[in-house]
């Protein structure tokens, strides 16, 4: 089964616009481009009476391939630190303090 990074982030305060159009039309390509990720979506917090505790206000999910992991990370890695052709640039729109967790699927998807 697949496995799954999580990452947590927001924009510094007043460049939501940028941060978005940033994420949306360039980070996720650079991720995507990387060995061993496969798809990628972006969501935004939505404020709830179940909500206990605010997080940051949004969440990408990667997809990465079954045993892929260990790749994946160390080519998103290099490329953070700009190392070979994959250097990537981060936006200076983006909170630098972003959560982030690696989880695996345990049961196939269900439907309804």
């Amino acid at each position: 089964m697949s496995e799954y990074l999580v990452v947590l982030s927001k924009p510094v305060p007043g460049r939501d616009e940028e941060f978005n159009n940033w994420y949306t039309e360039r980070h996720l390509g650079d991720v995507l481009a990387l060995d061993g990720f496969v798809a990628a979506r972006r969501f935004r917090f939505i404020p709830s009476r179940l909500t206990r505790q605010e997080p940051p206000a949004y969440m990408a999910i990667y997809e990465v391939a079954e045993g892929q992991r260990e790749l994946a990370e160390r080519s998103l890695l290099a490329a953070l630190r700009g190392q070979g052709e994959d250097g990537m640039e981060l936006s200076d729109a983006l909170d630098p303090e972003l959560i982030t967790w690696w989880y695996e699927a345990i049961t196939p998807r269900v439907e309804t």
